[in-house]
């Protein structure tokens, strides 16, 4: 219940400064009229009614006459002598309506209407270069029961007609649970449906009033009503075109000057987004005025929307969002000030004096009654987390691993991490079991990082130890130079893998699948400086390593798994002994963390390896590795997630004697999972070589086959369809017999997935082009 006292606030409840206001109704039915244009003549200036019908706007001089309007009423004169000591009651009369007479042709009369409307669009827009007007915004967060935040923000919008808007904010409020940094309200994204191209929540949309809008949309005319005894058409807006974002909805067009009065338009069903989201819903409406001149320009913005989050067993509360927009004070064709363009950031704020407060010259729209309420009630505790937690048994899995800081291990993980312990766990054939703690903390002020591990493995009876520092030393470039350094004794694998780590390998194991890995026992020393940031995405990392290597001498595999399910385990290869000492050079643009094909990269990575016998190493050899991945846009390039084609190059070789511990690989599929970036249909085991190559590509056309197909129930599910290949090979610059994995000849295979099932999975199948051979795997959906 809303305490009867707020009634009292709705006038006063944003500043004392407000001069006139008001509300405005049907005459006959005493409704209020929600968004009903208030204009203040001969000026710039306006505003709107809120949901509840009530306005404000500031008047400097008087007499003054505000001029009402509503679609399908007369307007509205209101002279005011002086400032009125009450609020000023509007009562509009609906407006009497006499169609006109109609020729009927093939061409439906709103078509025609349009294509009016566009063209005298085309005839003013020419000669407006610039604005600035004064903004005012309240966007409002709500979950499945009430309003959780709002944020208000007086601000300037700037736009030019080659440089496009930037927008400085002067003054802002929000509720108590969201901090003065949180607060973004603004107009700076918001659309101008009088523009050619239009961007909605990343998707580049054609305007309905684009030169060639008749080629995307059908205008159909619904009826004729008046306002001030000029006809106002209701058209009908659909798409043309399926499989192109486009709008949907009701645009109204006033006669004889035939321009915009009002939309009300949503993106059509092709404006989506993947799972995880399960629902996403927008809508628009907004008003222009000419105010007595020659430019039609937006009077205000009305947004709602709805977002559903959820995959299986993880479902969080509807967020809904509402966002009023109020523009007033325009001045047209006027020099803009040129910092304004100097920054790239579309968004700026004053100093933070004037933050404090709403502008005395910006009058807000006037609080509903429920945001009243809830500027009364939420306070700091009301955090947006807890609003909006989620819900469902993964959930209640996270909120009671926090809880018990269990960590997932049932050992206090969650208590050991907090700690910067955590559990070393992991089980391969050589090993077997092996068990220990990780220790990783940052050391006070001093940019100094820890680390150290120690374990036990249970089968080869060895311990493994190491301690390393991370220090930061000055800055550079864009971050910093940091050294690193630190010693360890314990196992290695022999060769590496781009795509997966020792602990899924461990699973796949002890479930009874392949061993994915060799090893080796390595006893390492490390230092070297790494230059962050040296150049812009830049890393440079040299380093010097002393290295020695021994073989697991004596020990059987270990022949075991949980239950049973396993063919005889391979031998581990051995290796050729001795201490190794080399330089390392390892460059990188742009590197990311490697996703498993969940989203695309652009990155370039260089690695040089120099060991020999001058700097007192067993081994002489010098090795080249270097790594590609690139995507790019396709199809469909007007969609937030346009179709996407993925490629990635590897390749390595070397010169001298490389030792078999040092080959490069290809990775292969880790039991049934298929990354990209893999050989699909390689079966569990990787290639290996002194020298290799690796390509692959997928290209992504998401839903887009469905859609074409009627498929909608498997598009709302956001299923997809991806087509890749690949194709690579591997050498041995000597003959290590059955050690090495190679390629027989160049390995090429083609497949399809099906891609995103329940938001969750990817299946792939993947067919061998050079050999007899098919695979069916499962791996992370690509989303991006």
């Amino acid at each position: 219940m809303i305490p009867l006292f707020l009634f009292a606030l709705l006038p006063f409840a944003l500043s004392a400064q407000q001069d006139v206001s008001g509300s405005v109704i049907d005459a006959q039915t005493g409704e209020s009229l929600p968004s009903a244009t208030i204009l203040l003549e001969g000026t710039y200036r306006g505003t709107i009614t809120n949901p509840d019908g009530r306005f404000s706007i500031d008047i400097d001089n008087y007499p003054a006459t505000l001029i009402v309007r509503y679609i399908g009423y007369d307007s509205e004169r209101v002279v005011l002598t002086e400032r009125p000591e009450s609020p000023v009651y509007v009562e509009m009369s609906r407006s009497v309506t006499e169609l006109e007479e109609i020729t009927v042709t093939e061409k439906d009369p709103g078509l025609s209407i349009m294509e009016i409307v566009i063209a005298r669009k085309q005839i003013w827009r020419a000669n407006l270069n610039t604005y600035k007007v004064d903004a005012y915004t309240r966007q409002s967060l709500r979950n499945d029961t009430s309003i959780v935040s709002i944020t208000e923000s007086s601000s300037i919008a700037y736009w030019d007609r080659e440089l496009g808007h930037r927008e400085v904010q002067l003054s802002r409020r929000q509720t108590s649970n969201l901090s003065e940094d949180q607060n973004f309200s603004g107009v700076r994204y918001q659309p101008n449906f009088y523009d050619d191209n239009i961007q909605i929540a990343g998707y580049q949309m054609v305007g309905i009033t684009h030169p060639e809008a008749t080629r995307y949309y059908n205008f159909r005319l619904l009826e004729t009503e008046q306002m001030d005894g000029k006809p106002v058409y209701k058209i009908e807006v659909k798409p043309r075109r399926q499989l192109q974002p486009l709008f949907e909805g009701t645009a109204w067009v006033l006669g004889r000057d035939y321009a915009l009065l009002e939309v009300e338009l949503k993106p059509n069903d092709v404006v989506s987004f993947p799972p995880p989201v399960q629902d996403f819903d927008l809508s628009y409406r907004q008003q222009f005025s000419n105010y007595g001149g020659e430019f039609w320009l937006p009077v205000d913005m009305r947004v709602e929307g709805l977002i559903r989050i959820g995959i299986i067993g993880l479902r969080f509360p509807q967020i809904q969002f509402r966002q009023t927009s109020r523009l007033t004070d325009y001045e047209i064709n006027v020099e803009l000030p040129d910092s304004i363009y100097q920054r790239d950031n579309w968004f700026a704020r004053a100093d933070s004096a004037a933050l404090n407060r709403l502008e005395p010259n910006i009058e807000p729209i006037p609080l509903t009654l429920e945001e009243v309420s809830a500027y009364e009630t939420i306070d700091s505790t009301a955090t947006l987390e807890e609003a909006f937690r989620p819900e469902g048994f993964l959930a209640r899995m996270a909120e009671a691993s926090d809880g018990d800081g269990s960590g997932g291990f049932g050992i206090g993980g969650g208590r050991l991490a907090s700690s910067g312990i955590s559990p070393r766990l992991r089980f391969n054939r050589m090993d077997g079991f092996h068990a220990g703690l990780n220790f990783n903390r940052q050391l006070g002020d001093f940019g100094i990082r820890l680390k150290s591990f120690g374990g036990y493995s249970f089968h080869s009876e060895l311990w493994d130890y190491g301690l390393s520092i991370n220090q930061r030393l000055l800055p550079i470039g864009g971050d910093a130079v940091y050294l690193k350094a630190g010693y360890e004794n314990s196992t290695d694998t022999i060769y590496p893998s781009k795509q997966y780590g020792i602990g899924l390998g461990s699973i796949v194991m002890i479930l009874g699948g392949e061993d994915y890995f060799d090893y080796y026992r390595n006893e390492k020393m490390h230092a070297g400086l790494l230059f962050r940031r040296l150049l812009p995405r830049t890393d440079l990392y040299i380093s010097f390593n002393r290295e020695h290597h021994r073989m697991f001498r004596d020990l059987e595999v270990l022949d075991y798994s949980v239950f049973g399910w396993h063919d005889e385990r391979r031998p581990n290869p051995l290796i050729q002994e001795g201490t190794l000492h080399a330089l390392k050079f390892d460059l990188g643009i742009n590197v990311s963390p490697n996703t498993l094909g969940f989203s695309g990269s652009r990155q370039l990575q260089f690695m040089v390896e120099v060991s020999d016998d001058a700097i007192g190493s067993d081994f002489s050899y010098s090795k080249f590795d270097v790594a590609l991945n690139f995507n790019f846009e396709t199809f469909f390039q007007r969609r937030l997630f346009a179709n996407t084609l993925d490629l990635q190059i590897s390749a390595g070789t070397a010169l001298g004697s490389l030792p078999l511990q040092r080959f490069g690989s290809i990775d292969g599929t880790k039991n049934r999972f298929t990354p990209f970036g893999s050989l699909r249909a390689r079966k569990y085991l990787p290639y290996t070589g002194s020298s290799y190559w690796l390509a692959v590509a997928e290209h992504n056309f998401r839903t887009i086959p469905f859609e074409i197909l009627g498929l909608q129930p498997l598009v709302d599910r956001g299923w997809g369809i991806i087509l890749f290949g690949g194709a690579g090979y591997t050498n041995a610059s000597r003959d290590f017999s059955e050690s090495v994995m190679l390629t027989d000849g160049i390995h090429t295979e083609a497949g399809i997935s099906l891609n995103s099932i329940f938001g969750v999975l990817r299946v792939d199948f993947t067919k061998r082009l050079d050999a007899p051979g098919a695979f069916i795997g499962i791996s992370l959906p690509r989303y991006f």
